[in-house]
């Protein structure tokens, strides 16, 4: 008899070539990836049996090496291949927008705030600094902390701006339960951190905090007194006209 199965990966690799893996469910993206690390294994059953035991894709691809090896019996090589994919997805969006990028308005820079914390499970601290003409100069990690929370030190902070010659910076953290409430935590770090950096005139224009595909800015809720990048874009835009105005005057 024909093994029904002869020619499945083919099949399943020309799907994905034709119409990509919108056309896939979880479970079929799972048994692709598994192609690669599981060579003569029906991966069809390996992958609705590790979506069961995770609950969904983002969880398995969320989890560690060595949770997924052990929960699922799998080959460490197997296990690390899985387990990279988060991490391989934010390091694609980061070189994606590439050094030196200019933030045109809130959402540029709300978007590319969120694109940092991709996989991430626990509470990450981000410093965004920005030069005078608004444009990223780097997007350090200053702290990793656990599932709701992170221990920040000012003068890592002070440090870091300085150290890049920030005009501005941003600031950048994720909340790992999705919740998007600002707690009153998050609010008194800010004012703390706004103040320190005010001394050595570094501007704060927002803090962005990440819950999963979405994020909540402070700017935009106009807390703290906070201007934004869309706040900053005005002030340049019209220190600019000021300037062309002398210089015809002139």
């Amino acid at each position: 008899m024909k093994n029904p199965n002869t020619g499945h990966r083919e099949r399943m690799r020309a799907r994905f070539i034709k119409s990509g893996l919108d056309a896939m469910a979880d479970h079929e993206v799972l048994e692709i990836l598994l192609y690669y690390a599981v060579p003569r294994r029906d991966t069809n059953k390996l992958a609705h049996r590790i979506l069961k035991e995770f609950g969904s894709l983002h969880s398995v691809f969320e989890a560690s090496a060595a949770e997924i090896q052990k929960r699922c019996g799998l080959s460490e090589n197997t296990a690390v291949m899985l387990a990279i994919i988060a991490p391989l997805a934010r390091r694609y969006n980061i070189s994606k927008w590439g050094r030196r990028v200019s933030f045109s308005d809130s959402k540029s820079l709300g978007d590319y705030a969120n694109s940092l914390f991709i996989g991430e499970t626990v509470e990450c601290f981000y410093l965004l600094c920005l030069d005078n003409q608004i444009r990223l100069i780097c997007a350090t990690l200053l702290e990793k902390g656990t599932l709701d929370r992170t221990e920040l030190y000012p003068r890592e902070i002070v440090g870091c701006a300085l150290h890049n010659n920030a005009a501005y910076v941003v600031l950048a953290h994720n909340h790992p339960s999705g919740s998007p409430t600002i707690s009153n935590e998050d609010l008194v770090t800010t004012d703390s951190i706004k103040k320190l950096l005010a001394e050595v005139e570094v501007g704060v224009l927002d803090h962005i905090v990440s819950c999963g595909n979405e994020y909540v800015s402070l700017a935009s809720k106009g807390i703290l007194g906070l201007k934004g990048i869309d706040g900053a874009m005005r002030e340049k835009k019209a220190l600019t006209a000021a300037s062309k105005a002398y210089i015809k005057r002139k």
